[in-house]
């Protein structure tokens, strides 16, 4: 087979644009220390490329979540920790009251001290984080602690505390008392398969950073507002009270066995606050075993992604050196094959 001069011109122009493209393709390799700029630059490295940078971005979500909620929780344990402070200075102050040498006005001045500590109470169960109610569950914008006008009992997300009960057949009260939210911090999120509600989160495959509030104040008669309110009530000398299955009952004035009793209740009430922080520092300290984990994953992740797409100068340059090598070995094998023209007789 012949091998015309138009062939030898058309191989030769194609090699050295071909050279030329390596060239300019090595040249920003260096300027910008990428090893592509498009998918069209390698296809296979562009795919590997965008699954780490997915990954990387649900893990920088998850770390995002994990520290909203580690912060949230922080707030919450700061709250609960005054409220046990409050708690602990109620009841010394009633066990001095059920002394008999204190005097109706004696009694009188520790109850309206026990209101003012009372309403710190209140305020402290209504605290917000962020602009967002803490301890009301899902619902962050409302607060979720108020006082019944008529009967001065404590209601939570417009229900009586005093009406809940873990045996109530009541949807509204069902759902109050499982009322939570879900985020994700890399659990691997997935539903319950509940005919009822198939949207439900497995708790096992999220973490919940709602808290409720009656969780800690209790919930029925003995409620930790509630029995506060009776206890200042008997150091005013009241006789007519509400006892734990919400039956009237009538006592005599400063009758110290029955303000016996409402320590006790009050102290019964007070360890669901205990348990509350308990489980919110192991919730904190498995926040933090998640964040410490994720951040390794996060570092692993981008160490990938650098391995992916960014080149080391030192090989970029060797790459350009040699390609530029070749481009300029191709030039001058051109001035022999290619044959003369009338324009270089002319030149």
């Amino acid at each position: 087979m012949r091998i015309t001069n138009p062939m030898v011109v058309r191989n030769y122009t194609r090699h050295i644009h071909s050279n030329r493209a390596l060239l300019d393709k090595f040249s920003r390799q260096i300027a910008t220390g990428r090893r592509f700029n498009s998918f069209s630059e390698d296809n296979a490295g562009g795919i590997r490329s965008m699954n780490a940078r997915r990954a990387l971005n649900r893990v920088d979500t998850n770390i995002d979540n994990a520290r909203a909620a580690q912060a949230h929780l922080r707030s919450a344990e700061g709250s609960l920790m005054q409220i046990v402070e409050i708690s602990h200075t109620i009841s010394e102050r009633f066990v001095s009251a059920l002394n008999d040498t204190n005097g109706e006005i004696d009694r009188g001045i520790m109850a309206r001290e026990l209101e003012r500590f009372q309403e710190a109470m209140l305020g402290l169960a209504n605290a917000q984080f962020s602009g967002r109610y803490v301890f009301g569950g899902t619902n962050t914008i409302a607060p979720p602690f108020t006082v019944c006008g008529d009967t001065g009992s404590l209601m939570y997300n417009g229900v009586l505390v005093n009406e809940l009960s873990r045996d109530s057949n009541d949807q509204r009260i069902v759902n109050l008392l499982r009322d939570a939210a879900h985020i994700d911090i890399g659990m691997n999120v997935t539903f319950n398969n509940d005919a009822n509600d198939p949207t439900r989160v497995d708790p096992q495959s999220a973490f919940s950073y709602t808290l409720r509030g009656i969780d800690f104040l209790g919930i029925g008669h003995d409620n930790l507002f509630d029995t506060t309110s009776k206890m200042i009530a008997w150091l005013r000398g009241e006789t007519q009270f509400v006892d734990s299955a919400g039956n009237s009952v009538n006592v005599d004035a400063y009758d110290n066995e029955f303000g016996g009793q409402l320590l006790d209740q009050f102290r019964d009430a007070f360890t669901h606050l205990s348990t509350t922080i308990a489980t919110l520092g192991a919730d904190t300290q498995f926040l933090e075993f998640t964040i410490d984990r994720l951040l390794d994953e996060q570092l692993n992740l981008r160490t990938r992604q650098q391995e992916l797409e960014m080149r080391e100068p030192e090989e970029a340059i060797l790459d350009f050196k040699m390609q530029e090598f070749i481009y300029h070995a191709t030039l001058q094998m051109g001035q022999r094959l290619l044959q003369p023209t009338l324009f270089d007789f002319i030149r």
